[in-house]
């Protein structure tokens, strides 16, 4: 990961139902493996499947006052930054402070794709709700994307899917010359401009 507060969140995420409420622990026979999200690469190329994800846990993600139980959990699984940012649910969307324009389509039984109407470009987490659990899919945003798809773990019909945003990717610091090397780079501007003053005409 990018961002130092993402470090080992990979581990943190596969690890989520061991130290998740006991209301978890409940139902963990069920796997978020029996369901799946994949998220399409603006660069083009194959889907991307999620990293890691969490396995059923019973009740819900995001409450109808738009407060988000998984987003407390996430912040502190992965480090803080992460915040509820979209909720799709009959059609209409909740939407969080950087509205991507979040929303889903099911197009068979438990499965369909999703999308954004702006470019995702951090770690994100999608949230699949069916039936009285929901699964969470983790990516850790090194690509821009779109959409993707979704299947539900139990192939029941998606009751709402939400989506979580992490802080963005640091980019990499500008690269400062070492000190001969910026020492060079003076010595080669002052000698172009001595060639250049050498091969001005004499003034008439």
């Amino acid at each position: 990961m990018k961002p130092t507060t993402l470090i080992g969140s990979t581990l943190a995420l596969s690890v989520m139902a061991l130290v998740m409420a006991p209301q978890a622990q409940a139902a963990a026979s069920l796997s978020c493996a029996s369901g799946a999200v994949t998220s399409n690469p603006l660069a083009g190329g194959s889907s991307l499947s999620y990293s890691t994800c969490l396995d059923p846990v019973r009740g819900n993600d995001v409450t109808s006052s738009i407060s988000a139980p998984l987003t407390s959990f996430l912040n502190e699984t992965l480090g803080e930054g992460w915040v509820f940012d979209g909720k799709f649910e009959g059609g209409r969307t909740s939407s969080g402070p950087n509205d991507y324009g979040f929303s889903w389509v099911q197009n068979g039984k438990g499965r369909g794709t999703w999308a954004v109407s702006d470019t995702v470009d951090r770690p994100f987490v999608i949230s699949l709700k069916a039936g009285n659990r929901y699964t969470s899919y983790y990516f850790d945003g090194s690509l821009p994307t779109s959409g993707g798809a979704w299947a539900t773990f139990d192939q029941k019909d998606l009751s709402h899917a939400s989506l979580f945003v992490g802080r963005p990717s640091t980019p990499p610091p500008t690269q400062v010359p070492e000190p001969a090397a910026a020492a060079a780079l003076v010595l080669v501007g002052l000698t172009a401009v001595g060639v250049s003053k050498k091969q001005r005409p004499a003034d008439r």
